[in-house]
């Protein structure tokens, strides 16, 4: 199984589209964009997470898409970020992405430290997704209860979790000792990946 230079490609230009969702999210809790609307405004924040969470989802598969397309054959019409991510999770258990941190150990060293907490966690994902996907949609006039999305965090808590996650994270490669780091906002301020070995060594993207 392999990750090919194209896929990891595909994982970066995923990732670039998490950081201009981002950037439309930390827009719209300081008030620099506005409908005028804070209930429309509210639903634009979810659908921009919801969105972001999706290319998660996407980026994902592409780095495992030759594992993942031999078990989904039709893989490209795969829409469901959460059904995407319980598929990876059978066939590559430790694919979601890591959240580390980068400590320089001299002019050539770079050490990655796991980030402790503050991130993005697997089961917020499937939590923050089915609950911006309720916020996005329209209420059937029939369906009693409330009508109450509780995210039990701001929109723009959420949003700096997802990028503590991906700021700088790490990914398993399916079947591979290669690991990939990606840096969300690279030299040129796009996402940038570097390919090598858990003990160090390899390029990048």
């Amino acid at each position: 199984m392999t990750t090919s230079e194209a896929d990891k490609l595909a994982y970066c230009r995923g990732m670039d589209q998490v950081s201009r969702r981002l950037q439309l999210i930390s827009a719209l809790v300081a008030g620099r964009i506005t409908t005028g609307d804070e209930s429309a405004d509210a639903e634009i924040g979810c659908l921009q997470v919801r969105k972001a969470l999706e290319q998660v989802a996407y980026a994902s598969l592409a780095a495992s898409r030759d594992t993942y397309s031999q078990a989904r054959p039709q893989f490209e019409r795969e829409w469901s970020a959460t059904k995407i991510l319980e598929r990876l999770e059978k066939l590559h258990p430790d694919f979601y992405p890591v959240a580390v941190s980068p400590v320089r150990l001299n002019p050539n060293r770079v050490h990655f430290e796991l980030v402790a907490d503050g991130f993005l966690t697997r089961d917020d994902f499937v939590f923050l997704y089915d609950k911006c996907s309720d916020a996005i949609h329209d209420w059937n006039p029939y369906r009693e209860g409330p009508r109450v999305v509780e995210l039990q965090r701001p929109i723009g808590e959420w949003a700096q979790r997802i990028e503590k996650l991906l700021a700088w994270h790490r990914i398993r490669l399916v079947g591979q000792a290669d690991i990939l780091v990606i840096h969300l906002y690279g030299p040129s301020g796009r996402a940038h990946v570097f390919t090598g070995s858990p003990t160090g060594g390899g390029g990048s993207r």
